[in-house]
Parts: structure tokens; C-alpha cells; sequence
């Protein structure tokens, strides 16, 4: 039977004790980090993320009988979000937090039409969205459980629409005004790593006023009574 050199089993040994060695004060720093990040009252950061939006659609209550339009209903688009982080962590368990962000979404009305042969055609109308986001929230968070806290958020946020179509003239299209204001509320997962925070969040938004921009004499327009944003976003923020 060979024997074994004992310089090469001494050797195979004096690796694992260096990169112990080494490991040691770089888990030291890690979870130094993430108590530090925790007692941290103002930070920053960047989000990512995608969204789907529609609308709530408030029906005139007196619509003529020959009116071509005979029913809508509100389907769902995509967009995606990018945004910077700004948190106030005024106590142990409680933020507040401001996400200036640029929005990109699209909704979309599909309309049943009256043709003249009495035919029913199904016409969609989309809504393309460049938005300005600026909400203002106020985040709980748990104790923490190892390396995470769970938290809960609630707060309102102004959109300013940098692509309204409000002002075209076009007696075909469906128009929304170029200001908005939503409630805002989700849950998350804050995950500590040695020097950054990372969150993914689903939230949800609710319009609560009525952007519609109506011109009765505009065939998609004159059917609508109010109409609301609605949209579910889910985001990955990076902090630290």
C-alpha cells in the first residue's frame, strides 16, 4: 500500500486554516454590517420593477340606445418602474420613505361597436403612460428573524403623466388627464447582506380621483361617467 506524504497532508490542512483564517473577519465585518445598516437613520437606494396596470370604469348612467358602443371593459398592460430611494428610519420599527420614480405603463378598453350591418366588432383603445411618480410612505418592519424583517407600507403618491393625451384632438380617442393621485399600500422582505439591503415588494395603487378627460361629442369618451388608475407592482429595491 503507498503511504501518503505528510508535507502534502500538512499542506491540504495549512489551506483550510488560512481560508478560515480569512473567512473569519470578513463574517466579523458581515454581520457588523448588518447591525449597522439597521441603526442607519437616513440611506439610500435604487429600485427596479415591473407593473400591470388597468383601469376602474365608472359607466354614464344614460347612455342613448342608438349609440354605437354597446358595452367596454378595462384589460391589463405591462410597464416597468426605476426609481431612487430615499428612507428616514425615525424608529426602530417605523420609515418613511420617498420613491421619486419613472414609470412606464400602458392600459387598455376594449370596446364592443355597433356596425351598420348590425354587427358587433370588439375594438381595443390603448393608453400609453409615461409617468412621474413621487409617493411618500410610511413602512413598519418586524423584529428581525436572523437576517430579515418582514414590514408592511401605506401612503399616497402624485403622478404627474409626461405623455397625456388630453389635449389631442381626436374625436376617436380615449383621453385621461395628466395629473393623478393613488393610495399606495404593500407588503415586503427586507434581506440584510454584509453592505446592502435588498427588498423585493409587492405593492398595490389605487387612483382616487377621477382622471377621465371627457368630451361628449368623442365616441369613446361619451360613454364613461369616471374613470380610476389601478396598478400592482412588484419591485426589487437595493439600499445601503
Amino acid at each position: 500500500m503507498a503511504s501518503v506524504n505528510p508535507w502534502y497532508l500538512c499542506f491540504l490542512h495549512m489551506r483550510k486554516i488560512i481560508f478560515i483564517l480569512f473567512l473569519m473577519p470578513v463574517l466579523a465585518k458581515a454581520q457588523f454590517n448588518i447591525h449597522e445598516l439597521g441603526r442607519k437613520q437616513i440611506y439610500f437606494g435604487i429600485t427596479l420593477g415591473a407593473n400591470v396596470s388597468d383601469y376602474k370604469i365608472i359607466k354614464k348612467p344614460y347612455v342613448p340606445e342608438n349609440d354605437s358602443i354597446k358595452s367596454f371593459s378595462s384589460k391589463v398592460g405591462a410597464g416597468f418602474n426605476l426609481g431612487i430611494i430615499s428612507n428616514w428610519q425615525f424608529h426602530r420599527n417605523f420609515d418613511l420613505r420617498f420613491i421619486p420614480t419613472l414609470s412606464f405603463a400602458e392600459r387598455k378598453i376594449e370596446y364592443a361597436v355597433k356596425q351598420k350591418r348590425q354587427s358587433v366588432v370588439m375594438i381595443p383603445q390603448s393608453v400609453s403612460s409615461i409617468y412621474l411618480d413621487f409617493p411618500l410612505l410610511l413602512r413598519f418592519k418586524s423584529e428581525p428573524i436572523k437576517d430579515f424583517r418582514l414590514y408592511a407600507l401605506a401612503g399616497i403618491r402624485f403622478d404627474v403623466d409626461l405623455a397625456s393625451n388630453s389635449s389631442v384632438r381626436d374625436k376617436l380617442l380615449l383621453k385621461v388627464k395628466k395629473y393623478d393621485i393613488a393610495a399606495e399600500y404593500g407588503v415586503g422582505i427586507m434581506i440584510y447582506f454584509p453592505y446592502f439591503i435588498m427588498s423585493p415588494e409587492f405593492k398595490m395603487s389605487h387612483g382616487i380621483i377621477d382622471i377621465n378627460s371627457p368630451t361628449n361629442n368623442y365616441m369613446y369618451s361619451r360613454v364613461i361617467d369616471k374613470l380610476y388608475s389601478r396598478t400592482f407592482t412588484f419591485s426589487l429595491h437595493l439600499e445601503g
